[in-house]
């Protein structure tokens, strides 16, 4: 399965119309603000979710649902959460295939603090 490119344009057209385009650094501040999340895992985010939906990510929100607001399981190649696992491997050295599973995050925000949560346990010492 490829991406739709027909509702990834719709996608971004609606987001050019009802959205003002943030710079990284503001988008990055305004994840933090509701999800008081790491800079690091934003930028990632940004980064990596842009690349593989094709969505204008300086348009999109905290509060926007993968599904219903970005379509993505329609706007990405099919197996963008496997290849997101790989990312992670790769930029932070941790695995999350085992315990990620993209139908448990709704909304943007709930990515990123899953993420951010993985993240922090991986960095935190041993008891």
């Amino acid at each position: 399965m490829s991406p739709d490119l027909t509702i990834r344009n719709q996608v971004n057209q609606s987001l050019r119309q009802h959205r003002t385009p943030l710079s990284s650094e503001d988008w990055c501040n305004e994840c933090h603000r509701v999800t008081q999340s790491a800079p690091t895992t934003l930028r990632f985010i940004y980064r990596t979710l842009e690349k593989y939906s094709g969505i204008e990510f300086s348009r999109v929100r905290p509060q926007d649902h993968l599904v219903e607001d970005l379509q993505f399981p329609m706007v990405c190649w099919f197996d963008w959460s496997t290849s997101f696992c790989d990312e992670v491997i790769q930029h932070f050295d941790i695995d999350i295939s085992d315990c990620f599973d993209e139908t448990r995050c709704d909304t943007l925000a709930d990515l990123i603090m899953f993420l951010d949560a993985c993240l922090a346990s991986q960095s935190s010492p041993a008891n």
